[in-house]
C-alpha cells in the first residue's frame, strides 16, 4: 500500500502544483484584461484617424480632378488668345503692306543733275 500512498501523494502534488499555475494564470489573465481594457479607446482612435485620413485623400483627389479641369480650359483660352493675336498680327501686315504698295506707286522720282551721280529722292504726292 505504500506504493498508492507515494502515488496518491505524488499525484496530490502535481495537482497542487497545477493549482497554484491555473491560479497565476487566473491573475495574469485579469492583468491582462485590465491592460488591454485601453486598446478598444486606441482602436476606436485609430479607425476615426484612419477615416479622417481617406477623407482627406478624397478631397485632395476632388481638388486635383478640379485643377486639371481648370487648367484645360486655362489652356483653350490661351490658344484662342494665341489665334486671335495672330490674325491680329497679319491683318496688320497685309494692311501695312497694301498701304505701302499703294503710297510707292503714287510717288514720283526727281533728278537734280548737281553732280556726275544722279541723287534720286521719292516724294510721295499728297
Amino acid at each position: 500500500m505504500s506504493d498508492l500512498t507515494n502515488k496518491d501523494a505524488e499525484q496530490d502534488s502535481k495537482l497542487a502544483v497545477l493549482e497554484s499555475k491555473i491560479e497565476s494564470f487566473r491573475e495574469r489573465i485579469h492583468a491582462l484584461e485590465a491592460e488591454t481594457s485601453n486598446v478598444s479607446v486606441i482602436d476606436s482612435t485609430l479607425e476615426n484617424a484612419i477615416r479622417r485620413i481617406e477623407m482627406v485623400h478624397s478631397r485632395i483627389d476632388k481638388t486635383e480632378e478640379k485643377l486639371k479641369a481648370i487648367d484645360n480650359e486655362l489652356r483653350g483660352r490661351i490658344r484662342k488668345a494665341e489665334i486671335w493675336i495672330a490674325g491680329a498680327g497679319a491683318v496688320i501686315a497685309a494692311a501695312t503692306t497694301i498701304i505701302g504698295i499703294a503710297v510707292s506707286v503714287e510717288s514720283q522720282e526727281i533728278d537734280y543733275g548737281s553732280t556726275d551721280t544722279t541723287k534720286q529722292e521719292i516724294l510721295l504726292q499728297f
